[in-house]
């Protein structure tokens, strides 16, 4: 801001002592000088911040505040102005009516040029805060929305996509309902998508943390990457060998390095460079970068420029927020920057967005790094449900009726035996009746009223310890994963198609 609106070269040079123009500006109070017509003649920018547009030269202070508050303030500049006081007051502004100021006004000795002074609490370090507290509680609402909503969202899509992969099955692929069936499917998984944005945006997202080659996810990612970004943007990926390698969620990663580049693709308007670069940070290196908040550990940083038209100020401190976009309504969910910024948080990481050397955007992301030594190849997915012994008995637990009866109708077709329970307490009196067979393998939900998941679990195998468990999970808390961790359980991420949970009742076996 240019001090000279606010105090102006005359005025400074007609003071008797001119250094005094200096120090108003400077000091941390909303200040201003009031002359011997009970005006203001001087203010700082403080006093701007916080009394707003109405702080204006040649306007009575009692201006500032309130209609209720003004004629006292008025008598008090009155008295001060002819050498009376000082005086304390609490007074609303005008700009800010629901929060009373202290206002002190004090009469200025002889020889300084003006009457008398008002002080206020400086309040932009306030506003400041005010403004972050906002966002953190925007954030926090939709992390909580996310949560509330994810697990009744996802059983709702896993009972449709198991019934979509049964019909599916019984239709072959030139059946004229084949398409509408596998569109059904299609559209249900981008829903399923959605859910995992809006939960890796609230850092809820279960992860599945394993050291990996950053490099090799990466390149990987390429085929993938040219076909989003079209024939009119080149993709240069620099990745010259890393040294050490990130414990992270492979499917995170790739949701970051997607998300980052649509949206460079979608700044360039689908013509440009964009360029992704690997690097390892060493540890030294990190007060270089110039961001205080990155502790001095070995990172590896992932950034990714574009040519595109930058991210104006107005804009740069909300492009992280959920449902924020510049995109024309229908064209963008809002979701995609701040569902990096969900997945990086979560993974202990940065990111920053710059300008970029001759226009553009470089979003740079810092995840700490890891020796090299826990590398291990990652077994490829199952192509096709292994087959299970029919003489297998399944108690299946679910509370969603809908749900467990396509799980079941799906698990019978398999040809196993399956007894299916409506809650933890069904579950618990099933397995201690000593006169029903055996049972080979509890399938489970994780959030039901009552006794969870992970709780029915414990007091399984109390009762028949190295009982074969598979959890499912629509959403759960990050506490229910850590204890179920604990306990040797890995979670089945709703919604899944019927060959994952075959898969996954299948790696519970004796090999």
């Amino acid at each position: 801001m240019d001090s000279s609106a606010l105090f102006p070269a005359p005025y400074a040079e007609g003071l008797p002592n001119p250094w005094i123009g200096g120090l108003l500006m400077t000091m941390p109070l909303a200040l201003a000088l009031i002359g011997a017509d009970g005006r203001i003649v001087a203010a700082n920018e403080a006093l701007l911040a916080t009394a707003g547009d109405a702080a204006r030269l040649g306007v009575a202070p009692a201006a500032l505040f309130v209609e209720a508050d003004r004629a006292r303030i008025a008598k008090m500049v009155g008295r001060v102005v002819n050498g009376r006081g000082p005086y304390e007051v609490r007074a609303a502004l005008a700009a800010r009516p629901d929060e009373a100021q202290v206002v002190t006004l004090s009469p200025v000795p002889p020889g300084f040029g003006v009457a008398s002074l008002l002080a206020m609490r400086d309040i932009r370090e306030q506003l400041r805060l005010e403004r972050q507290v906002a966002a953190v509680t925007r954030m926090q609402a939709v992390g909580q929305l996310a949560g509330g909503i994810a697990h009744d969202f996802n059983n709702i899509l896993t009972a449709v996509l198991g019934l979509t992969d049964q019909l599916l099955a019984r239709h072959p692929e030139t059946g004229v309902d084949y398409a509408d069936l596998d569109q059904i499917r299609i559209n249900g998984r981008r829903a399923a998508a959605l859910v995992e944005q809006l939960l890796a945006f609230a850092r809820q997202q279960p992860r599945k943390q394993r050291v990996l080659d950053l490099e090799t996810t990466v390149l990987g990612l390429r085929p993938l990457l040219e076909q989003l970004i079209g024939p009119n943007i080149a993709l240069t990926i620099d990745a010259p060998g890393l040294a050490r390698a990130v414990h992270a969620d492979d499917s995170q990663i790739e949701q970051i390095v997607v998300n980052l580049v649509v949206n460079a693709r979608d700044a360039m308007e689908g013509a440009g460079a964009l360029a992704i670069a690997l690097s390892d940070v060493a540890a030294a290196d990190i007060v270089a970068l110039g961001h205080a908040i990155i502790p001095a550990v070995d990172h590896i940083a992932v950034r990714v420029s574009d040519t595109g038209s930058g991210i104006s100020p107005e804009i740069a401190g909300k492009i992280f927020e959920p449902f924020f976009s510049t995109k024309p309504q229908g064209l963008g969910t809002g979701l995609g920057l701040s569902t990096v910024y969900g997945i990086v948080k979560q993974s202990a990481g940065y990111i920053f967005a710059e300008p970029a050397p001759g226009g553009g955007t470089v979003f740079a992301v810092y995840l700490p790094s890891v020796p090299r030594a826990g590398l291990a190849p990652v077994a490829p997915p199952p192509l096709a449900a292994p087959t299970l012994p029919t003489s297998l008995r399944v108690l299946l637990v679910e509370d969603d009726a809908a749900v467990r009866a396509v799980l079941e109708r799906g698990l019978r077709r398999q040809g196993l035996a399956v007894e299916a329970v409506d809650g933890g307490a069904a579950a618990l009196e099933r397995l201690r009746d000593a006169a029903a067979p055996p049972l080979d393998v509890v399938v489970s939900d994780v959030m039901m009223p009552g006794i969870d998941g992970v709780e029915l679990v414990s007091q399984a195998r109390e009762m028949l310890p190295g009982l074969r468990v598979v959890l499912m999970s629509g959403f759960a808390e990050p506490p229910l994963h850590r204890a179920a961790d604990r306990q040797g359980v890995s979670f089945l991420s709703k919604p899944f198609a019927m060959v994952d949970l075959v898969a996954a009742i299948a790696a519970t076996l004796p090999a």
